[in-house]
């Protein structure tokens, strides 16, 4: 019988601190929420999807945090948002928030924080190429549910949802998903100096 070993590499945060304990980990993950937050309301406001740095802090969240806690940290930031916090983009928050033409990229997030964080246990974000491929394939994942949410919610076809949800982003998103890369790149060439 053959054992497949699976290496996996610490993320980023833990290299920085002990979150041996559930108190730390829930600090990390709300320091994470307000900082999303902070993205979300740095927006320009555009029909049916606002332009914000939501994605680009969605990826940095998994690289720092790894694929467990960053879910987490997405799962907590969609809950304090459907609690009514206005921590989604322009402010908005409550359950309407959630059902709006452009939640599905809310819902998205989950899965793209999820997968940076998966490319970060793997070491794919220590080196530039394998980084890059890893968190642009992680950041697509928000415009899959994206752009699919938004055509059932404008009963449109996919393709006029991707001409709609997709294409107007695709440029500043190619830029949030490369600056994710250097910055994890930098972080832990400067680490390994230490």
């Amino acid at each position: 019988m053959q054992h497949s070993f699976t290496t996996y590499y610490p993320s980023f945060i833990s290299t920085l601190f002990n979150l041996s304990s559930w108190q730390r980990k829930m600090l990390v993950t709300t320091c994470s929420v307000l900082i999303l937050a902070i993205a979300s309301n740095i927006s320009i406001p555009t029909y049916p999807v606002p332009f914000t740095l939501q994605s680009l802090v969605v990826l940095l969240i998994g690289a720092f945090l790894g694929r467990r806690l960053a879910t987490l940290a997405l799962l907590q930031y969609l809950l304090m948002g459907a609690l009514g916090l206005p921590i989604f983009a322009n402010g908005s928050g409550g359950i309407t928030a959630l059902l709006s033409p452009s939640s599905g990229y809310l819902y998205g997030f989950v899965v793209s924080a999820y997968l940076a964080g998966l490319a970060t246990e793997k070491g794919y974000d220590r080196q530039f190429i394998l980084g890059l491929i890893a968190f642009a394939c992680a950041h697509q994942m928000t415009f899959v549910f994206g752009v699919t949410y938004l055509a059932g919610y404008l009963h449109i076809n996919l393709l006029e949802a991707i001409k709609l949800g997709y294409l107007p982003f695709a440029g500043f998103d190619l830029l949030k998903f490369t600056l994710a890369t250097c910055v994890m790149n930098m972080l832990w060439r400067h680490h390994a100096k230490k």
